[in-house]
This record gives C-alpha cells, sequence and structure tokens, in this order.
C-alpha cells in the first residue's frame, strides 16, 4: 500500500501506524491529486501570461513583488469525520486561466472546537491588535487587517453555530486567537 523504494526499510519502519491505513491512504491520494492538478495549472502558465511582453511592464511587476510577493500555501487537516479539509493561504488567486495577485493577503488558520469552544487561530505576521477588525456572526468569523504595510481578509465559516460575543480575543508575535462559545 504504501510505496518505498529499495533501500528505504528503515524509514517505512519510523512510519506511523495510520499509514499504512486504507482510509488514510485514499485521503492523501485525493490530497496528492489536489497538489498535482494546482502544479499543472500554474505549470501551463508563461511568464508572457502573467506579465505581459512588455520589458518595462516586467521590471515594474517585478519590482512590485518585492514589495507584495506571490504567496500561495495551503493547510492539510482531517475533520472529525474523517474528511481531508485544504485550507489555502496567501494573495495568489488561482481562479480562471492566469493567477492573480489579490491585493489582500489570506491567512492561514486553524479552526479547533473543545470544551464547549470554538477557537480560531490566524497567522497575521507584522499585525498589532489595534490593526485588527473581526465581525462575528453566529456561523461565520471575518477577520480584516488594512495597514499601510500589511492586509488580510477571511472569512471563517464556523463548524458550529456560536455567541456572537468573544470570550477570548489575544494577539502575540502574530498569532490571532479568538474564543466563541458554542450555543
Amino acid at each position: 500500500m504504501v510505496n518505498v523504494l529499495p533501500g528505504d526499510e528503515k524509514r517505512r519502519k519510523k512510519l506511523p501506524p495510520f499509514w499504512e491505513d486504507e482510509l488514510f491512504q485514499n485521503q492523501f491520494e485525493g490530497v496528492k491529486r489536489m497538489i498535482e492538478e494546482l502544479m499543472k495549472r500554474l505549470g501551463s502558465t508563461t511568464s508572457e501570461d502573467i506579465f505581459g511582453s512588455d520589458p518595462e511592464s516586467i521590471e515594474e511587476i517585478l519590482r512590485g513583488l518585492q514589495e507584495n510577493p506571490m504567496i500561495l500555501g495551503f493547510s492539510v487537516t482531517v475533520d472529525p469525520e474523517g474528511r481531508v479539509r485544504m485550507n489555502p493561504f496567501g494573495n495568489l488567486s488561482t481562479e480562471g486561466s492566469t493567477p492573480s495577485v489579490k491585493d489582500e493577503r489570506e491567512p492561514l488558520i486553524e479552526v479547533m472546537e473543545q470544551d464547549g469552544e470554538t477557537i480560531i487561530v490566524a497567522e497575521l505576521p507584522g499585525v498589532r491588535k489595534e490593526d485588527i477588525q473581526v465581525k462575528i456572526t453566529e456561523t461565520q468569523v471575518t477577520i480584516r487587517v488594512d495597514t499601510l504595510k500589511r492586509k488580510y481578509f477571511k472569512t471563517i465559516d464556523l463548524p458550529a453555530p456560536c455567541q456572537r460575543e468573544v470570550t477570548k480575543f489575544t494577539c502575540a508575535n502574530g498569532i490571532l486567537e479568538i474564543h466563541l462559545t458554542k450555543r
């Protein structure tokens, strides 16, 4: 089930027990296919598709990328029902035929449920607590930062309805943590 290269038996012994589980392998294959599709979509784009063919405009865009680099990433989690969830972050939109850089960066987010609470953790490097705007409904939380140097935006669907009052709100070293009580 697990592909191990010849001479790689030692590494196979170090794999966690769930690694050989068929459910895990099927989900891992799904993630692998998504990554391959993303790479294929980005790989079929030429620099002229993104930048055009004018050398001056290319230089201008490259100068802009020094100030606002292209960022695209994702985290992979498995929800309580065993489904793989891909959570994108960054400022590169891959929708449409040509990737584009958005003004606002989508932060890396993790949503956890424990002890009657929903906890949202967001990575917002370079942001102070007073720069963060949060809008809360029973089913969504929207995080926005709009400063001269940093722009972040993300709307998060909550896994369960929550009260609109925040029980804990901290931001230290670029890590925002919001605690909400479930309804």
